[in-house]
């Protein structure tokens, strides 16, 4: 599966194309491939190469030159603003630019939108790429402009200092306007676009799915909950284990169209039933089409019908609000907590949250919130420190019993000692039944009381007595 990198680079807006869902390819490795003109809204230019294809531009000050000795196109001898602009291409929505480059050094690759109308120029998005010894390949996904008479340009940054040498460029699922008659452009073999979205079939994660383009995926984590907040309770972090992966789906245009959690139970050792949700702040209720996929047996949420808890500001879906209904115990009442009980195991629940389009969202919009609530008490929620509480939460348990939070600062779910109730972490382990999770994680207490600063590590398998007592960790 490919890795969403939402990056913008090259190109260009402007009048009239053929449109054609090919590759276009800029090879910078034979100095008859570049091109200069000087029909270009900024002076005279007047560095590149003899021939036309594709009419790449170079910058007024520090110009863009072809480097036999270094097969490829050099920004900029010097300085740190060096500059050459792409060839244009049409707006088509969002499209991909592979580059290939070696550089010594970091270096920022942006792209600025200039109104042809006026000459104003704004919503620069930057990209940087890394040191590269050899010949390297970054793939970025682009958002161009969608109206209006723009051309996008893109420049090099830190270019000599960094060494940065551009092999070629290839623009996949584009469309190619000339800037200048006479002006043409290499293409590669067109491609399959079986959904005809745009983007082609081999950059597609979802080939033949219109609504879907790109996949981002957070791979799977654990949440840990003690079941007796306001109270610290036996501190053993496995009344709610709950392991969880996420997949955001975008669609050609970027917009994020789809939200798929993939959650299993894999520990329950709470005397009283839980539930499992997901806050998405700053995303509105009306913003979500639908919801498919939550276990829900014992009527503790009021829904609405795009499967949404009604009365919140913000979307909250419920994976499930009873434990007990995607589980399957081996025996006992303590779910995977004692080893001398035979393991059980937990259902996989597949939640599909999907977005409304004239939302605009994008994947940069996603702040989850996670948290766990009482089955018989939906008020009694349970977050991660310094997470808020959702609109339905009981108010009035905070600052009391052991809990400490403060919430005129929004300092939510820390206890008098600066401990929390909730915990996510990269690892898969967690403490056995009637254990306190500091004898467990012996570098726990160290890092929730620096704030996150200290032993980041935490939760890792290290086999460092330091970190763990494995006998206590089941």
């Amino acid at each position: 599966m490919k890795t969403l990198i939402k990056y913008a680079l090259v190109i260009v807006s402007i009048i009239s194309a053929h449109n054609s869902n090919a590759q276009l390819q800029f090879d910078f490795t034979n100095s008859t491939n570049l091109a200069r003109h000087s029909g270009f809204p900024w002076g005279n230019t007047n560095v590149l190469s003899n021939s036309d294809p594709g009419c790449f531009i170079s910058g007024t000050t520090y110009g863009a030159y072809y480097d036999a000795n270094k097969d490829g196109l050099i920004p900029g001898s010097s300085g740190y603003y060096a500059i050459f602009w792409t060839p244009i291409v049409a707006v088509q929505g969002s499209y991909t630019a592979t580059v290939e480059y070696t550089a010594t050094g970091n270096f920022d690759i942006w792209s600025t939108i200039y109104n042809v109308a006026n000459g104003s120029t704004g919503n620069a998005q930057v990209t940087q790429l890394g040191a590269a010894a050899t010949k390297t390949v970054a793939t970025i996904y682009i958002n161009g402009a969608t109206s209006g008479n723009f051309r996008q340009y893109v420049n090099v940054r830190n270019a000599g200092a960094s060494n940065v040498t551009i092999h070629s460029i290839t623009l996949t699922s584009a469309t190619y306007t000339p800037p200048v008659s006479g002006c043409s452009v290499p293409t590669g073999p067109s491609c399959t676009d079986a959904d005809s979205d745009g983007i082609c079939d081999n950059l597609d994660d979802y080939p033949n799915d219109p609504a879907k383009a790109f996949s981002s995926t957070i791979p799977w984590m654990n949440w840990m909950y003690e079941d007796l907040f306001p109270a610290y309770g036996d501190f053993d972090f496995n009344d709610l284990v709950v392991s969880a992966e996420r997949e955001a789906i975008t669609d050609a245009d970027n917009d994020l169209r789809f939200l798929k959690i993939k959650a299993v139970v894999m520990a329950a050792g709470a005397g009283s039933a839980q539930g499992w949700a997901v806050e998405l702040k700053g995303i509105n209720p009306g913003e979500v089409l639908s919801v498919s996929g939550s276990s829900l047996t014992d009527n503790v949420m009021i829904m609405g019908s795009n499967g949404t808890e009604n009365g919140q500001t913000n979307a909250v879906i419920p994976v499930f609000d009873n434990f007990h209904s995607v589980i399957n115990s081996a025996g006992g009442p303590f779910f995977n907590t004692k080893p001398s009980v035979p393991k059980g195991t937990g259902d996989t629940i597949t939640i599909m949250i999907e977005f409304s389009k004239n939302s605009a969202l994008v994947l940069g919009d996603l702040d989850y919130n996670f948290f766990s609530f009482r089955t018989d008490e939906r008020g009694l929620e349970i977050h991660e420190m310094g997470y808020s509480p959702t609109d339905l939460a009981d108010m009035t348990l905070f600052g009391t019993k052991q809990d400490a939070s403060d919430v005129n600062s929004g300092d939510y779910y820390v206890s008098v000692d600066g401990l929390p109730w909730a915990m996510s972490s990269a690892g898969t382990a967690y403490p056995t039944e009637k254990t306190d999770m500091l004898e467990s994680f012996l570098k726990l207490a160290t890092w929730a009381q620096s704030g996150g600063a200290l032993f980041q590590d935490w939760h890792t398998n290290t086999l460092d007595a330091a970190y763990r007592n494995a006998a206590k960790i089941y």
